[in-house]
């Protein structure tokens, strides 16, 4: 028995049991928590993704936007349960590392090296929600960041997300436009033409059709004109 008490001191100070009827006691607290980190992970999406286009989305943005900018990309959702998963991995963790954790503690207790116990073991992760917090910020800047990234490197280069935009602005406009994004009073356009974003408000847009990329190449390839070969042939007999 006193075995185990020495060893739940290098354990994480939560269990499981006793978090899942926390969240059967207060549902609604539990709800508001992981919809919080939804809407968190929305918004680093938003700012990583915009900064691409070199646009400080935040200034035409509300509040709403921000709400649901996370349940608006299927990936950033999955991330986001990524993240919950990583910090059940981080707990068991801690939790099996227990006795190496108690071992380092009492052999490096004195002298030079008594930083180790800090760097690997049961003091670099004793505190759980610190850990907890500082590896989802990590997890969130890394992987939401690959992804804002990816997805615009494919507007940019292999003009993805093409429209029709039916409005004042694009009449009569001989240009490719891709959609970024909407929010509840813009639409976001990337000209590829001029490389600049085109902000148009909602009112200001009749219609936005969906164009298939691959119709597009293809109809840029058949307006390109052939080449000719004019070479001779080498059997041909010479004038």
């Amino acid at each position: 028995m006193t075995e185990k008490t020495d060893l739940d001191k290098y354990r994480p100070r939560i269990k499981f049991s006793e978090l899942l009827s926390f969240t059967t006691s207060h549902p609604g607290l539990a709800v508001f928590l992981v919809y919080a980190t939804v809407a968190i992970a929305g918004f680093i999406y938003l700012i990583t993704f915009y900064s691409h286009f070199n646009l400080e989305v935040t200034e035409y943005l509300e509040i709403t936007d921000i709400l649901v900018a996370g349940i608006k990309d299927p990936l950033v959702m999955l991330m986001v349960l990524g993240a919950f998963s990583m910090v059940f991995v981080i707990w068991a963790m801690v939790y099996v590392q227990a006795p190496f954790s108690a071992w380092l503690d009492k052999k490096f207790n004195k002298g030079f090296f008594r930083f180790i116990p800090y760097v690997i073991g049961y003091r670099s992760t004793r505190s759980f929600w610190w850990t907890a917090f500082i590896i989802l910020t990590l997890y969130f800047y890394m992987f939401i960041g690959v992804h804002s990234q990816n997805k615009a490197e494919k507007i940019l280069s292999q003009k993805r997300n093409l429209v029709s935009v039916n409005s004042e602005a694009t009449n009569g406009a001989k240009a490719d436009f891709s959609l970024l994004g909407t929010s509840i009073n813009y639409v976001f356009l990337y000209n590829h033409e001029s490389e600049q974003v085109l902000i148009l408000p909602l009112e200001s847009i009749n219609s936005i059709q969906p164009i298939n990329a691959a119709v597009v190449s293809k109809a840029e390839n058949l307006s390109k004109p052939s080449k000719i070969n004019t070479t001779k042939p080498d059997n041909e007999p010479s004038k």
